[in-house]
């Protein structure tokens, strides 16, 4: 039987977190049945993007890009003729590719991509992760035939999109097939110890790295530390055969995930999705007054995080704990226990959801006392 011919245009970038959900769709649309799928990435120059694409196996072009930022800044003067050239450039790659589709998930490169998609009658669909919308995904909305949400309350705020629907965790491969066993063999790590990672995302987070400075020391009496410290940031100046400081990982993600006893983590729904694939136990630290913290809130009214009591965090080293709330601010960390959700995988002939919410978690005994924190 003859495969349909099927061409998507992928477009996002600037960091990993737009970028990975929409690998493993790439993933998924592979495995469909009666379909044989060709796919372009358009991106930007200067972002992680190009070499997680093209590790894949999928064609990548970069495109100019700007950003609306909404404070000052000189690279406001010439950031609209960035987006208008990213719009041209949008166009030009749409004619010469010829999609079925455009997918994106974010990210300020998909939106001049989604304006010239709407110009062209070419069906655009978003990737809606977070429970806010971030501005890209606001700016494409008119634009835009179809939108897959995370979470329910997300809907409202994209009601007019002409299809709307609920999916669960977006993940790649590397995630469903991930072995701890490769992780030791690959990141050096003891079998015998517990391992924490710390991640704040490709760009890395400065306030998480302070956090490890406080508190390094104390961890590594008992754990084995890997810390992502994003491009941009350092590691802890620290000789220790258990601490493993990295800037970036671009592949074996998912297999040190897997490994992990305890993920310190900001609350952006691609790393969370995993998580919860992976029914990890995480201390999920969103940014203040972002959708990150829209996140927090919102899992936690689905019983699947909680905020500790800082009284669990006991002397003799209750005043680092204290140091650590003024650099994130009150209220603004959640503990969460064995965090899990039920996932359906559901394949159809066009997109190959992957479908599921996050309902159904079980909340294991927590091990705060364990990790001394």
């Amino acid at each position: 039987m003859k495969k349909q011919q099927f061409r998507v245009m992928l477009t996002g970038g600037g960091s990993g977190g737009p970028t990975t959900p929409l690998l493993g769709l790439v993933e998924t649309l592979e495995e469909v049945e009666g379909i044989s799928c060709e796919f372009l990435f358009l991106g930007t120059y200067r972002g992680p993007e190009r070499s997680m694409v093209e590790d894949c196996g999928v064609p990548f072009q970069a495109i100019p890009a700007g950003k609306l930022r909404r404070y000052w800044d000189w690279r406001n003067l010439s950031d609209p003729f960035r987006v208008l050239a990213g719009f041209f450039a949008g166009v030009y790659h749409l004619l010469k590719f010829r999609p079925h589709v455009v997918m994106s998930a974010g990210s300020f490169a998909s939106v001049p991509i989604a304006w010239a998609s709407s110009m062209l009658r070419v069906p655009h669909l978003i990737l809606q992760m977070d429970v806010r919308p971030g501005l890209a995904n606001r700016l494409m909305k008119p634009f835009s035939d179809g939108v897959a949400c995370y979470f329910e309350s997300s809907f409202q705020i994209f009601e007019g999109v002409p299809q709307r629907k609920i999916v669960g965790p977006v993940v790649r491969k590397n995630i469903l097939n991930a072995d701890p066993k490769r992780a030791e063999q690959q990141f050096g790590l003891d079998p015998q110890r517990p391992l924490m990672t710390i991640t704040g995302g490709g760009q890395g987070a400065g306030q998480l790295n302070r956090m490890v400075e406080l508190w390094l020391q104390t961890w590594l009496v008992n754990w084995q530390v890997v810390h992502l410290t994003g491009k941009e940031h350092s590691g802890v100046s620290l000789e220790d055969p258990h601490y493993h400081p990295l800037e970036f990982i671009k592949n074996g993600m998912g297999d040190l995930l897997a490994r992990s006893d305890l993920v310190i983590t900001r609350a952006g729904m691609g790393i969370l999705g995993e998580l919860s694939v992976l029914a990890k136990d995480a201390l999920v630290i969103p940014i203040a007054g972002t959708h990150q913290e829209d996140n927090a809130r919102s899992l936690e009214r689905l019983d699947s995080v909680y905020k500790p009591n800082p009284d669990l965090f006991s002397d003799p080293i209750n005043e680092k704990w204290k140091s650590l709330h003024a650099l994130e601010g009150d209220n603004l960390i959640w503990w969460s226990s064995g965090m899990k959700v039920g996932i359906q995988i559901k394949k159809d002939n066009i997109s190959g959801d992957a479908e599921g919410k996050f309902d159904d978690f079980s909340i294991k005994k927590p091990i705060i006392k364990t990790i001394r924190i």
